[in-house]
């Protein structure tokens, strides 16, 4: 039940970031090596603040879900400094983590950003504006394991069946898409 539900009331939500996040320019291979510094960094605040957070949950979480594998911020610090950048902030973002449903709404819109990052990594690849670029970390963190990763998460989001949980995680992954929206309207912006 989940499944389905979250991916279609986050259609739009989802659509919005995609819109942010440069997806048009990504998949026409027009995306400029600004536009992918502002991904870089966008990212890796998320991440950054995301996963700072995994420190201080009020519950705990499933060790078969592997958390600490889902980890990107390092793969994106190493796409930072490939591309000179100094990326600070992060403190002020706070994920939904409230609960076990909400963190896993949250970690859906992560995950899925993962999985929806293997087609990036090849539009990526395939960019002339890239080509000095030969390494695209944070797009290929999973590398082979991706289809294992993105089904053990999904194994652990579909145990949530309560419908008032289900309500939960869905809100948390339509808060962390907004989020995510925001943050790349924010830091797409010129600075004054």
């Amino acid at each position: 039940m989940i499944r389905e539900r979250i991916k279609t009331e986050t259609t739009q939500n989802h659509h919005d970031v995609e819109a942010a996040g440069y997806s048009g320019q990504i998949m026409s291979g027009r995306l400029t090596v600004e536009e992918y510094k502002v991904l870089i960094t966008v990212n890796l605040v998320l991440n950054k603040a995301f996963e700072k957070q995994w420190s201080t949950l009020p519950f705990e979480l499933p060790k078969k879900l592997q958390l600490e594998q889902r980890r990107k911020t390092a793969a994106l610090e190493k796409d930072a400094a490939l591309l000179g950048l100094a990326v600070t902030g992060s403190n002020e973002i706070q994920f939904p983590v409230e609960s076990y449903e909400a963190f896993m709404g949250t970690l859906y819109v992560f995950e899925g950003s993962t999985l929806g990052g293997a087609i990036i990594y090849k539009q990526l690849k395939q960019n002339p504006n890239l080509s000095a670029l030969d390494e695209f970390h944070f797009y290929s963190c999973y590398g082979d394991q991706l289809g294992m990763m993105w089904k053990v998460f999904l194994d652990h989001l579909t145990q949530i069946e309560d419908t008032s949980q289900v309500d939960k995680a869905i809100a948390s992954a339509k808060t962390t898409f907004d989020i995510t929206k925001d943050a790349f309207t924010r830091m797409s912006q010129p600075a004054f």
